[in-house]
This record gives C-alpha cells, structure tokens and sequence, in this order.
C-alpha cells in the first residue's frame, strides 16, 4: 500500500468519525481501516475523542440565542488545510493529528458544552438563592415565636403570681364533659386559660374564650389556640379595664377569626 493512501485515507479520518462522508468515501475508508492498524488505531483514537467531548457535561437544551452564536461562529471559523512533506524513496507514517486540528464540528460541540456549563451554574445559582430566601423565612418566623412565648411566659407567670388571681375551673356538658380546664383569672393582670382533653370543634368553627361580668356584655379575650390535639392555651391581658367584681369564663365555638359577641354554644364555663 503506497504511502499516498495512507494520507489520502488520513485525510478523511476526522470526517469519517463524525459521520459526513459520502456512502463511497466511508466503505473505502472501512476497507483500508480492516488492512491498516495504523489508520485503524487513528479511527479510534478521534472517535473516543468525539465522544468525551460530546459526553463531558450532562445535556441541557441550549437557548436560541446560544445557537444563533454557535452557527454564526461556525461560518466565519478559518480552515487550515493539513500540510504533508514528502520526501522521495522515503516511506513516511501518516502524521498522528488527533489533537493538531479539531473539525468544526467538534468546536460547536465545545460551544454548546460550555453554554450547557454556564445554564447549569445560573441554575444552581437561583436555586441557592432561593434556599437562602427560605432560611431566612423560618428564621425569621422562629425568631418572631420566641419572642411571642417568651412574652406569653412573663405574663403567665405575672398573672400566676398576681395578688387578685383567682382559679376557675372550667367545666362541660356532653362531649366536653370530659375536659380538664381552669382559667387563672386576674383584673390587673390578665387571664390565663388552659385545656386539656377538648374534643375538636364543629367543622368549620374554632374555640373563643369570654369574660363576662354580670349585667354586662361579654368581652372577648381571645381565641383558644391548639397547642397540639386536644390541648388548648391562651394568655391575655385584661380584655376589657374595670372588670373587679364577679366573672364567668366561658368557651364557645365561633367561626374561624372571632366575633366580637358569642353566637355559637357554649362548650365550657366556670364563674367566681
């Protein structure tokens, strides 16, 4: 085999990897590469070349903006034709070129690896930042929760160990019957109501808690939170000023938010 072959065959070995030769050319270099090792091993070599480039990065779709530079890239990227010195009576080896010239080809494949590179790092960006953003909610939220328990703590304890509290117990009828409830009642400090064993209101209502003083209306305090299934709490100042003779407390279900009066029935109350 004469050593023109060989560079004829070499010529077309980039195009052959990547697929652009005519049905022809491809079967004559398919011959030559069963009778040559040389070529053969080339072959090889550019096709696992091709293939780490197009394979070093997972696929992202790039943008059509990323697209229209890559085409435009490709039509005005210089081609240098390969260069051979021959010298006369000398068999030459074809000249091994897997790094000396890499096809247009496989230069938009980098483009477009670099371009799916940069889409993957603003993503993981933007998701950063959000997670951040998100930290910094529940951060927040948890700093605003300790604030609040520990302000309800103070006043618990100041309603506790207030001159004029009163304990109430709290009791029910029928499915409330079961409760274990007291109210820590004082005019000049607030009232403190806690609940244990409290059936879940009627769909659609919440638990409101009521001070009334006789002869008078009812002044809300507030709503009975759920601190976990069937536990009830709620601490409060005085919900209304002047109230110093005898009280009921009372529990009543309302619908969701309150009502500055009760409407629904009463599930609780004790008076002093």
């Amino acid at each position: 085999m004469t050593m023109d072959r060989h560079v004829d065959i070499a010529d077309k070995l980039e195009a052959y990897a990547l697929g652009q030769l005519p049905a022809q050319e491809s079967r004559e270099v398919d011959e030559h590469l069963r009778e040559c090792s040389t070529c053969a091993l080339e072959a090889s070599e550019l096709a696992a070349v091709l293939t780490g480039i197009g394979g070093s990065v997972p696929p992202v779709a790039p943008s059509a903006a990323l697209r229209q530079r890559v085409l435009a890239a490709v039509a005005v990227e210089p081609q240098e034709p390969a260069r051979f010195e021959r010298q006369v009576g000398v068999v030459q080896q074809p000249r091994r070129r897997v790094w000396t010239w890499v096809p247009l080809a496989a230069a938009a494949v980098l483009i477009l690896a670099i371009g799916a590179v940069t889409l993957r790092i603003d993503q993981s960006r933007r998701e950063l930042a959000d997670e951040v953003s998100q930290v910094r909610g529940v951060n927040d939220e948890l700093m605003k929760r300790v604030q609040l328990y520990a302000g309800q703590t103070d006043l618990a304890l100041s309603i506790l160990t207030s001159g004029d509290m009163h304990e109430i117990p709290l009791t029910g009828k029928e499915a409330t019957a079961i409760a274990a409830a007291r109210a820590y009642w004082s005019p000049t400090r607030g009232i403190l109501v806690v609940a244990d064993r409290m059936p879940a209101p009627p769909p659609g209502r919440i638990y409101q808690v009521w001070v009334i003083e006789k002869g008078k209306d009812p002044a809300s305090a507030g709503l009975l939170g759920e601190e976990s299934t069937g536990r009830g709490m709620l601490i409060v100042t005085p919900p209304k000023p002047g109230l110093s003779g005898s009280v009921t407390i009372a529990v009543s279900d309302e619908p969701p938010g309150g009502l500055p009066a009760p409407s629904g029935s009463i599930h609780l109350a004790g008076s002093i």
